[in-house]
């Protein structure tokens, strides 16, 4: 069996690099991201190429470490193949945002799992696929659609790149591979959709028949050069990680008067609502928060789309893991019974319709059941924005849930006749979660199921764009 050639410094793997490749970099909010010879290459000085990467990013927290981010801004790369290709405010106009403007960078936004599955398409000499993901949203326009079985999908092509840079946690001489937890995310596709494949490794690497056959997850046969991470190198890039919120069954103080509710009162609302035996996803945000409001014993189980199947509340200062992440990047504690796909596999766990319902943030949210929450911006330069795996989510699962805040800053309302921005989907949500009311949304109306302290009917209707009908059981939110 060959073998991949073993390099002492992450400086000698990556040295003949040359301009104008197509490079995929896996990691998911830092978590199995190739740090190191991301930053070898960037002193290397590679320009003019194509990465494909999950997101764009900024600087990484650690001064010594180098990311697509740092690429970017130095010039250095002339396309992005990304879910998150930049910032979504208006008013904080990335430095990449900026490059596409003026012409000195393109950017192609894919909606998560569908960038997952081209990686994965690539791999496996697939050329093409149908996806019901970003139909009848911008991203589809131009874009061949066709129906099976009463549904429009719309083709894809895959993606087989020069280079990949891959993280894994232990390697044989052989080059066997074996990732950790969340570090699997697009590791494993993207080892199988490139020519040359280099990986950094955590663990010392270990001589050729070490590891059980069984416990690996990508075989040699892919992988041509590795690179043990010295201890100099970089491990682990940190985060700040949020405090944990209290437990779902912890009494809260008290409310008296009017108020808006907050952050983690509308995590909480979710929370109640989620059924046992359900599988759920939680996006990011205020989403994130509500699988600290479900017990064990609620029998609810969360799926992130790094492939974390089966977790539970966020973990609090010391317990966590950097491996254990949502899809928040944030670090979050395991139920018995958890296990770990990569990232394809997961999303084929969403695009089969297993998924009960999906929690989303949303900038805006139409009767019809359409919402938007990638761009806050209709402006015609780019198709820059922040999917993520929304579009892949909310295509499939068998509900679209929203989290998010009723008025604008300006006290505009946000629930509407129609979307004004691009949609992320143009129909299928069934209830809206705000910080004064939760909304249920049926043939086309909005239905008033809650309220928060001290609001009447009559005042949230003033504040929604849209006729607003107070049900029968209308109640105040339990806080």
């Amino acid at each position: 069996m060959a073998r991949p050639r073993v390099f002492e410094k992450m400086a000698e793997a990556v040295a003949d690099i040359p301009d104008g490749i197509t490079l995929i970099v896996p990691g998911f909010g830092g978590t199995g991201m190739p740090w190191n010879l991301l930053t070898a290459l960037y002193h290397q000085g590679a320009k003019g190429m194509t990465v494909v990467a999950n997101g764009v990013g900024g600087s990484s927290a650690d001064g010594r470490a180098k990311g697509v981010g740092d690429l970017v801004e130095e010039g250095r790369v002339k396309k992005v193949i990304s879910s998150f290709t930049a910032a979504t405010h208006p008013s904080r106009l990335s430095i990449p945002e900026q490059m596409v403007k003026d012409g000195r960078l393109e950017a192609e936004l894919v909606p998560q799992g569908t960038l997952a599955e081209r990686i994965r398409a690539g791999g496996t000499g697939v050329p093409a696929f149908y996806t019901p993901a970003g139909v009848d949203t911008l991203l589809s326009e131009g874009k061949e659609h066709r129906e099976f079985n009463g549904k429009t999908y719309v083709l894809e092509r895959a993606i087989f790149a020069d280079y990949a840079f891959i993280r894994a946690w232990k390697a044989d001489t052989a080059g066997n591979l074996v990732f950790r937890h969340a570090g699997r995310n697009y590791n494993p596709i993207a080892s199988m959709a490139a020519r040359h494949v280099i990986v950094e490794v955590e663990e010392p690497i270990v001589p050729a028949g070490t590891l059980s056959p069984d416990e690996i997850h990508t075989p040699g046969i892919y992988i041509e050069r590795i690179v043990p991470i010295q201890p100099h190198g970089m491990l682990r890039i940190e985060r700040a990680q949020p405090a944990a919120a209290a437990p779902a069954h912890a009494a809260a103080a008290p409310t008296e008067g009017k108020r808006r509710l907050t952050r983690e009162e509308m995590a909480a609302t979710i929370g109640r609502r989620l059924e046992s035996g359900w599988l759920v996803n939680l996006g990011i945000g205020i989403p994130t928060l509500a699988s600290n409001h479900v017990k064990a014993e609620d029998d609810v189980t969360f799926t992130s789309e790094n492939g974390v199947i089966g977790y539970s509340r966020l973990a609090e200062a010391g317990e966590g893991d950097h491996d254990i992440v949502n899809a928040g990047g944030q670090q979050v504690t395991l139920v018995p019974g958890a296990s770990f796909v990569h990232h394809a596999d997961s999303f084929s766990l969403v695009r089969s319709g297993r998924l009960d319902v999906t929690v989303l943030g949303a900038y805006e949210a139409a009767r019809d059941g359409s919402f938007a929450n990638w761009r806050l911006s209709n402006a015609p330069f780019d198709q820059l924005g922040g999917i993520g795996g929304a579009m892949d989510l909310v295509a499939s699962a068998k509900q679209i849930w929203l989290a998010m805040e009723h008025t604008t800053r300006e006290g505009g309302p946000r629930l509407l006749e129609r979307c004004t921005l691009p949609v992320t989907a143009a129909r299928g949500v069934t209830l809206i979660v705000t910080d004064i009311a939760v909304i249920a949304v049926r043939d086309g109306r909005f239905i008033l199921e809650e309220h928060a302290p001290g609001y009447t009917a009559e005042e949230i209707a003033s504040l929604t764009g849209a006729p607003l009908e107070a049900s029968p059981a209308l109640r105040q939110v339990a806080v």
